[in-house]
């Protein structure tokens, strides 16, 4: 969304106009002023893929010469590095544990929900190239792997959690291979939408389809409340 109108520009703003459910699914909120690196590279690896985005491209969105870019990036490896940066951190964040009266309600479970796959919405150039950037970019494959172990610590928490709250019956056995798939869902999910349907592009509706197969693989084991309740979730019409 291109708004040539910064004084009343707002995250808030940002947020209900670029939402996926609600708004209009967006990349995100450009003002009419020079864009800065971060959203200039977003914007073109999320629109065409890392692969077909050279460092020319993104000097060109930032209305600067390959020169300048190359004094902060010496490829376009580091420039992905420099991203995932930001993928790590926003996904640790989006997993920590949450605090507070509204940690107790199973609504804490369903925003967790939604917060992952709007992360996945956002850096989609990353997880809908992910095997080709590990393979190519140096480095990235070990921290990768660094972070997924991080991540699946985490999940396998919040699914501890849900069964200690009565929200889910699982044997550890069970949540060990929950864990695991999820993690292989989220992260090769728009692989396969890709292999499916022979299409490149990235829609919004992948998310949404996304959610409805993450959730196919806890809903079974959830108690009935919240098993109802996560159907109604799911059954919600798109925006």
């Amino acid at each position: 969304v291109l708004l040539d109108a910064p004084d009343v520009a707002t995250p808030d703003l940002a947020r209900r106009l670029c939402d996926r459910r609600r708004g209009v699914g967006a990349d995100g909120l450009l003002i009419g002023t020079p864009a800065d690196g971060y959203t200039a590279r977003m914007v073109l690896f999320n629109a065409d893929g890392a692969h077909a985005v050279s460092t020319r491209h993104i000097a060109a969105r930032l209305a600067i010469s390959p020169g300048n870019l190359y004094y902060h990036f010496a490829n376009k490896e580091e420039i992905v590095l420099c991203l995932y940066e930001r993928i790590e951190a926003q996904l640790e964040a989006i997993l920590a544990p949450r605090d507070g009266p509204q940690a107790q309600s199973f609504d804490t479970v369903l925003r967790y929900l939604d917060d992952v796959f709007g992360h996945l919405w956002e850096f989609r150039f990353f997880y809908r190239d992910v095997n080709s950037l590990l393979r190519d970019v140096p480095g990235l494959r070990e921290r990768y792997h660094d972070l997924a172990e991080r991540v699946r610590v985490r999940s396998r928490a919040i699914f501890d959690s849900m069964v200690t709250a009565v929200w889910m019956d699982a044997t550890p056995e069970q949540l060990d291979l929950l864990t695991t798939n999820a993690w292989i869902l989220l992260t090769q999910w728009f692989t396969h939408r890709q292999l499916m349907d022979r299409r490149r592009a990235i829609q919004s509706t992948d998310i949404r389809d996304g959610i409805r197969h993450f959730v196919a693989l806890f809903s079974p084991l959830l108690r009935s409340p919240q098993r109802r309740q996560v159907e109604r979730m799911v059954a919600q019409p798109a925006a």
